[in-house]
């Protein structure tokens, strides 16, 4: 653990008995007080205040268990992330400052992969790009809906946030089937039928038994979803992608009822978004510093 700096009065007694425990429980390399790492954790695409003392990484369920454990024990406030490439939505920056990290990107495997069935299990710290090479290794027949976002950002992060993606499966929260959750005590729950040992539908069937409650576990800190399984789309015989575009803002109400009238009719089966200019140019590539002469903003033409 490296000498910690920390710009405001922070430190407590309880903080530092919880990162000896935690050094001892996950290994001193997966404990960081680093001043370069803390800083870079507390920069986000806006300007930020929170300051984190300290940076976690367990590298398993059991390990996010026991550090939740010590968290209660010391009284010492944590905040999760997946990656951390939640990028315009706050990043890695806690709520509040006093708030140690724990960085779930150790949790990074693909747990069960059904073809047949289409479906996919994987842990918190898996990224788009992972599962898209899984995808192609194993014969690119199913296809996942991705976001417009780094594709080194995690998939469960950006269902807990809720996340819009692109595709027939676009709406990534509403085709979930099952989490593993930690919770702040530090016990362990599974919803929908996993909650049953040897369950043979857990991943096809949402709903369970009782009350449905995976919904409390997104946008909120009722837990730490350690496990998530989600469903995949049979990769189409033909793929064609539509662009359009708009010169005028009075048109921009009519364009929207339009596609209403499409979307309910069910011609359009998938997502679709309107973006502006600078939207577009963010998805298409990086920002063209040599068009614009190594300036920021994008000048006018843009």
């Amino acid at each position: 653990m490296d000498s910690l700096i920390v710009s405001e009065n922070i430190i407590s007694d309880n903080l530092t008995n919880a990162l000896q425990e935690w050094e001892n429980l996950l290994g001193s390399e997966y404990v960081s007080t680093d001043n370069k790492k803390r800083l870079e954790a507390e920069t986000a695409t806006y300007e930020t205040h929170a300051k984190i003392p300290a940076i976690i990484r367990p590298g398993n369920r059991q390990e996010v268990q026991e550090s939740l454990k010590i968290a209660n024990r010391y009284q010492t406030p944590v905040y999760p992330i997946s990656t951390g490439k939640n990028w315009g939505y706050g990043s890695r920056v806690p709520s509040r400052t006093g708030s140690v990290l724990i960085d779930l990107s150790r949790l990074n495997q693909i747990l069960d992969y059904n073809e047949t069935l289409a479906y996919v299990t994987i842990e918190a710290g898996v990224t788009q790009r992972q599962l898209y090479d899984f995808l192609q290794k194993n014969g690119n027949k199913l296809l996942m809906s991705v976001t417009g976002s780094t594709p080194d950002s995690s998939i469960i992060g950006n269902i807990l946030e809720r996340g819009e993606a692109k595709g027939p499966l676009g709406d990534r929260f509403n085709h979930v089937c099952g989490m593993e959750v930690v919770l702040p005590t530090g016990e362990c729950v599974h919803t929908g039928f996993n909650r049953f040992e040897n369950s043979q539908i857990g991943a096809v069937n949402r709903w369970g038994v009782g009350p449905y409650f995976d919904g409390i576990f997104t946008q909120s800190n009722l837990g730490i979803v350690t496990k998530m399984t989600f469903w995949l789309t049979p990769y189409p015989e033909y793929f064609q992608a539509f662009f359009y575009s708009i010169d005028q803002e009075n048109k921009l109400e009519l364009l929207i009822d339009k596609l209403r009238q499409l979307k309910m009719a069910g011609v359009i089966k998938t997502t679709f978004h309107i973006n502006n200019n600078y939207r577009m140019l963010s998805i298409q590539q990086q920002y063209p510093w040599q068009e614009c002469q190594e300036k920021t903003p994008l000048p006018p033409i843009y």
